[in-house]
């Protein structure tokens, strides 16, 4: 049997390590207009190094979402976006560019898909291969749609998903209560900030101690320590005080959150953010730091596999020790319980409740969705006065409101300034109708972008529906673009991105808000659920 494929490094077409890459700020445009200059800044932006994780590989996320499939991808890319017409659509497919079409200029000026070709999620030994011919695999916070934000994006899903337990669990208070989770990476990296922001004490788990030195940096945790007494010394204290206190602590999930049910050490919450879904390049074994995971990764990747499989039935046995013991435990969307299941847990799926299901369903039926507004000119003032239009405009959305005010303390920006927001469909139309207005103006010194996300759960996707033009099938096999009908269905927008995996879809519509009556006209009909659905409707082939 072949061993799995390691996912490999890239350095660049020279193979040394590539230039940081930073997005242009203010006025000045390297583009034939601001709709291509806006798709530049915020290609550019996701592989800023405070935003990417390892910007150097191209990778946003986790351990291996990628912005583009290589560096001659990203530099194709960017001559291509520069010379683009204002009548024209570039084609992005798995990562690479595939074509510049004529259109026209309502059709959106870049359409980037991405899917998977499997029947149903990967095994680890599958996501390799996909990893290795470097097709990018579609998660929900997808940086392949060019509007990743880094770590901030994932603060205000944490902040409302530990809201609604304080309601739920603890009556509206989190205030001397604890909250652990493992993983500390882009999403996992949100956490600790989220429960500070809402007073609660947290403790992180990651066995990459750089990881969690990268969120202090970043402003997202307190300390980092090494032993779990320093890490409980240090909790205990903020807890008796009710202060908000957090912490990252270098170990390894499936040692340290048994050994915390073994000393009778109850957090108040339990979560987890540690690479699940991937047992070979994301999640790492019991017993290996991460230089060691490593080089086991690269010799024997069978046995690599292997020694997942035993830790996540480990660390989920350590999960729901606690919440036998009274801690609310539950998924935050990292297929925790899937993965273990399949490694030989006996219930797993079922053993928690999701995140999404259980805390973000209100939200999400009342039609809200975190909204990303990025200020094109790179001036933190921008975002201060997108702020103070939200709250003059909606005086009476209390939860805006305390979000913003609690944002601005304590959420620092990454790369270009941006404020996520969660807005229903008629508030993010009168923001976006407003601020292009003081655009206009001269009040904002750029454009802004908005961007938000649709997914549509339990679609089944076709492979057989090929792109006529694609160079390289066996790289993007899984990937069914059809130029004509996605510029169609993605009119008015400045462009869109479509990912497919056999359980869902998801779209990503970027609108840019630049001060023209252009923009005005297509705010009401591209900034509403309903047009990012039809998109995936009319754009996904069906069985």
């Amino acid at each position: 049997m072949e061993p799995p494929k390691i996912r490999d490094r890239n350095h660049g077409p020279s193979g040394k390590d590539v230039q940081t890459v930073r997005s242009p700020r203010g006025q000045g445009l390297n583009c034939q207009g601001w709709h291509q200059e806006a798709a530049l800044r915020m290609l550019m932006n996701s592989l800023d190094p405070n935003v990417a994780e390892q910007p150097d590989d191209l990778i946003a996320c986790g351990a291996s979402q990628k912005i583009l499939r290589d560096w001659e991808s990203y530099h194709a890319a960017v001559k291509v976006l520069k010379g683009l017409k204002n009548d024209e659509t570039l084609l992005v497919q798995s990562g690479t560019p595939n074509g510049v079409y004529k259109t026209q200029q309502n059709a959106p000026r870049v359409i980037i898909t991405n899917s998977t070709p499997e029947g149903k999620w990967p095994t680890s030994d599958k996501l390799d291969q996909i990893y290795h011919r470097g097709v990018i695999i579609p998660w929900p916070a997808d940086p392949a749609s060019w509007t990743y934000l880094g770590t901030q994006q994932y603060v205000p899903v944490a902040f409302q998903v530990f809201d609604a337990i304080a309601r739920k669990h603890f009556g509206d208070d989190l205030g001397g209560k604890l909250i652990v989770s493992g993983g500390m990476g882009a999403a996992g990296g949100a956490l600790p900030l989220a429960a500070v922001m809402l007073g609660a004490a947290f403790l992180g788990i990651d066995v990459d101690g750089e990881r969690i030195r990268r969120r202090i940096r970043a402003g997202y945790c307190d300390y980092c320590v090494n032993t779990l007494e320093e890490a409980l010394r240090i909790l205990k204290n903020a807890v008796r005080q009710k202060q908000g206190v957090s912490v990252g602590l270098v170990g390894n999930c499936a040692e340290i959150v048994p050994e915390l049910a073994s000393r009778g050490v109850l957090p108040d919450v339990l979560t987890d953010q540690t690479s699940a879904h991937d047992l070979l390049n994301g999640y790492i074994p019991s017993s290996l730091n991460a230089d060691d995971a490593a080089a086991l990764r690269r010799a024997n990747p069978h046995d690599y596999i292997s020694r997942s499989r035993h830790s996540i039935v480990r660390h989920l046995d350590g999960m729901l020790a606690l919440q036998q013991l009274g801690s609310v435990v539950f998924e935050f969307g990292n297929n925790l319980r899937a993965a273990a299941q399949q490694c030989g847990a006996a219930g797993a799926a079922s053993a928690l409740p999701h995140s999404v299901e259980d805390y973000l369903q209100p939200l999400l039926s009342a039609g809200l969705a975190p909204v990303r507004w990025v200020a094109l000119s790179g001036e933190p003032a921008d975002i201060r006065r997108f702020d103070e239009l939200a709250l003059e405009l909606f005086p009476d959305d209390l939860s805006l409101a305390r979000w913003i005010q609690l944002a601005r303390k304590h959420v620092r920006f990454q790369g270009l300034p941006a404020r996520v927001c969660w807005m229903d469909q008629e508030k993010r139309i009168q923001q976006a109708e407003r601020l292009n207005t003081i655009v206009a103006e001269g009040i904002m010194r750029a454009p802004f972008v908005v961007a938000f996300d649709q997914v549509e759960i339990n679609r089944q996707t076709s492979s057989q529906a090929l792109p006529a033009k694609m160079e390289d099938k066996q790289d993007a096999d899984g990937d069914w673009p059809i130029p004509d009908v996605l510029a169609a269905a993605a009119s008015e927008t400045t462009w869109a991105s479509l990912t497919g995996e056999p359980s869902y879809s998801q779209a990503t519509m970027a609108l840019i808000v630049d001060g023209t009556s252009k923009s005005a006209s297509s705010f009401a009909r591209v900034l509403k659920s309903d047009y990012a659905r039809d998109f995936i409707r009319r754009a996904t082939p069906r069985l």
